[in-house]
């Protein structure tokens, strides 16, 4: 009785340690295509079902492998799998064939398509005793290039296919009349895929500084003609005109193309370029900019008026915090992406001009003048990316820009701008995404 009881202990151990040897085979082969595959983890790949070496059909055998091993590589976790539904719709507008060898050409196509970065494929041999041997690729997309292969020998436990399955003598309990894929892999339809990225497009976060000096215009305006000058610092806005001994009011006030100084921009912008030669971006950015010591022609009430001596750097300061927005088209290369642009935006403005008088900090009449305006800006951006590394570019930029500002002193019928224009040089880098 204890022998026989051996006997049946030892069957059974034998009959799991096939069942486990079965499963392990498909384990095994889940396992050193995975290994080989290191360079690409964590990227998407997509299993092709199967083919047979000899060109005969595999329309059953070739896909049961496949979804086998596709389970197994799933449960390890190391690649995102695409599912098979997409794949086969993928492979049908390509017109490749469902199953069979894939050539270098086609792997290159699946790989942009449906953006992975490898494909497993193989070839299947009929055996003898039911069994199948596996031979199996690991390809790179890319290159069409085999970066690792394993082989195993399975046991057909399916129904349909090779020419030398046995075909079943009498119902039993548990059968496959037709492979089914697994319930999880045909939910009712799933959410769109985003379409692959082409292959110049990117988006980008640029850091930059800009040097310029532009020019700018200061007017005075007010409707009651009320701006008064005379041969004093003390007047409204604060200019001595020895030849002026006695009041004299005017309309407007104006300076054209008076020297700068400053910083900036100092700036971050967000944007990017789709596959073609369109794109965009969205910058924030702030500058400073203040009248140097200069002589320079002044208008009255539209009329020449001489020469005005400004004798300290501080006369007019501006700073400029500024919201813009480009419209940018370029020549995608693979080293460098020449551009041009249009542009547009607004500017929050502070105003000081220490010599003019006016309503901005004090009920009485009196400087400083301290004021917000508001500003339009306009600018054509003239430049090149260029593309050291992969998520990293530098950045040149030739920029026309113009910073319109209005402003009023706090006075009633008074309308008054600045004007920032002229050419700037910005350079910077970029961090692409």
């Amino acid at each position: 009785m204890k022998n026989i009881t051996k006997i049946l202990a030892a069957v059974l151990l034998l009959a799991c340690a096939a069942g486990a040897y079965a499963e392990d085979n498909y384990s095994q082969l889940a396992r050193e295509i995975t290994e080989a595959g290191a360079s690409v983890q964590g990227k998407k790949i997509a299993i092709i079902p199967f083919s047979y070496a000899d060109g005969r059909a595999a329309a059953k055998d070739g896909s049961v492998i496949s979804e086998r091993l596709t389970i197994k590589m799933i449960n390890m976790h190391k690649f995102e799998i695409i599912e098979r539904s997409v794949l086969d719709k993928v492979m049908a507008e390509l017109k490749l064939q469902a199953s069979g060898t894939i050539d270098a050409s086609s792997a290159q196509q699946l790989g942009k398509v449906l953006g992975v970065e490898a494909i497993v494929t193989g070839t299947l041999v009929e055996m003898q005793a039911g069994e199948i041997e596996v031979n199996a690729r690991l390809i790179k997309t890319e290159t069409a290039q085999a970066i690792g292969a394993s082989q195993v020998t399975l046991k057909k436990d399916w129904i349909g296919d090779a020419a030398t399955a046995p075909a079943p003598v009498q119902p039993q309990t548990y059968q496959q009349p037709a492979y089914q894929q697994p319930s999880y892999q045909q939910p009712a339809p799933a959410p769109a895929q985003r379409a692959p990225r082409g292959e110049f497009a990117y988006g980008f976060f640029d850091i930059f500084f800009g040097f310029g000096a532009p020019n700018m215009a200061l007017e005075f305006s007010n409707s009651n003609a009320n701006i008064t000058i005379n041969n004093t610092y003390t007047n409204d806005i604060g200019i001595n005109v020895p030849a002026f001994t006695t009041n004299r009011d005017f309309r407007t006030v104006r300076f054209d193309k008076l020297a700068t100084e400053g910083a900036g921009p100092i700036a971050f912008r967000v944007g990017g370029f789709g596959n073609g030669p369109l794109g965009g971006d969205l910058e924030l950015s702030y500058e400073k900019r203040n009248i140097k010591a200069q002589t320079a022609a002044w208008l009255l009430n539209g009329a020449a008026g001489g020469n005005v001596t400004f004798s300290t750097n501080d006369y007019a300061t501006v700073k400029s915090f500024g919201i813009s927005g480009d419209l940018l088209m370029r020549i995608p290369t693979k080293k460098a992406d020449p551009y041009f642009g249009i542009g547009a935006g607004m500017s929050l403005n502070s105003v000081t001009l220490p010599y003019a008088k006016g309503f901005t900090n004090s009920s009485l009449f009196s400087r400083p003048v301290e004021d917000m305006g508001v500003g339009f800006m306009f600018r054509v951006p003239v430049g090149v990316r260029f593309k050291p590394g992969k998520d990293f570019q530098i950045v040149t930029e030739l920029r026309y820009e113009m910073n319109h500002i209005m402003f009023d002193r706090g006075i009633s019928g008074e309308s008054d701008t600045i004007t920032l224009s002229g050419a700037k040089f910005i350079v910077g880098m970029g961090f692409t995404f």
